[in-house]
């Protein structure tokens, strides 16, 4: 697959859904419609079992079966499945499942709780994840959640691993990703995960961008990318505005939490239940920043 290629535009970070007393059971009709909203509304690739997805908080055999409901739904788009881990062999077991289930590829953190040591740690195990995956590997750099934010220079070397085909960077480092468009091969997808910097990153070169409140209001991402194709200056920077709003009112409540609140207050899901230690967000603490995006 020319990743390239198929992933410019906005992938969104899947939310999983959850059903029962306590949120015990994945609800997978409920995802089935998210994936359906996210198609219709524009975007270009899915992520399941990524950080708004509640990883850590699914088990292996929920994360596979996540996947496999997302593929079921892609229509067609690339379905890039988070396999993070800390053991390297675990990481390989959640790549193989999501193998079975039918993924394009899969995306890889450094490892949490161990940060690495010395240089070349994150390095040493990535390469490990990228010569056993059964798929090709995204790299994921979210040092907010791990502890162990990944170099230019880790990502710019693991950018010429043959198995290593694109990264995602919600660092919040825009110099940092600058550098590498500049120092990563042509053909390397580099993908924003940082929605602040989402308009400047793509009008640098970015392929793409991987963005939670994309699940809620995919058709505002997609006219966005096309407002940056077109060249369309003041219809981007609006959307990108508006889409601003709702970005602080996740950075508040938690990336999970405030968009299945968002996607409750659109009628996408019924339950916008998480799994502890996350809280739920009532759906009026979002209405007002969602209204201005989807006025736009």
């Amino acid at each position: 697959m020319d990743f390239t290629r198929e992933l410019r535009g906005v992938t969104p970070p899947l939310v999983t859904p959850f059903t029962g007393t306590e949120g015990e059971t994945v609800d997978h009709d409920a995802l089935a419609d998210v994936v359906a909203h996210a198609v219709e509304g524009g975007v270009v690739g899915l992520f399941p079992n990524g950080t708004t997805g509640e990883f850590a908080s699914l088990t292996a055999a929920e994360r596979e079966a996540v996947v496999e409901t997302t593929v079921a739904n892609a229509d067609g788009r690339p379905v890039l499945a988070g396999v993070a881990d800390t053991a390297v062999p675990d990481v390989l077991s959640h790549a193989d499942r999501a193998a079975d289930a039918g993924a394009d590829a899969v995306v890889a953190t450094p490892p949490y709780f161990h940060a690495e040591s010395g240089a070349g740690g994150n390095r040493a195990f990535l390469e490990r994840v990228a010569d056993g995956s059964p798929l090709p590997v995204f790299v994921y750099d979210i040092p907010s959640c791990t502890g162990n934010p990944l170099s230019v220079d880790t990502v710019a070397a693991l950018a010429e691993h043959p198995n290593v085909v694109g990264a995602k960077d919600s660092s919040g480092d825009f110099t940092g990703f600058c550098r590498l468009l500049r120092e990563t091969p042509e053909e390397f997808v580099l993908l924003q995960g940082f929605d602040a910097l989402l308009l400047p990153s793509l009008r640098m070169g970015a392929t793409g961008g991987v963005h939670a409140l994309s699940n809620v209001v995919p058709e505002a991402f997609a006219e966005l990318y096309r407002a940056v194709d077109e060249d369309a200056t003041e219809r981007a920077d609006g959307i990108h505005e508006a889409i601003g709003g709702l970005f602080d009112a996740c950075l508040d409540h938690g990336f999970a939490p405030a968009t299945k609140a968002a996607l409750c207050e659109r009628d996408v899901i019924g339950d916008g239940r998480v799994r502890p230690p996350l809280r739920e967000v009532d759906p009026e603490t979002i209405a007002p920043a969602l209204s201005d995006v989807t006025r736009q």
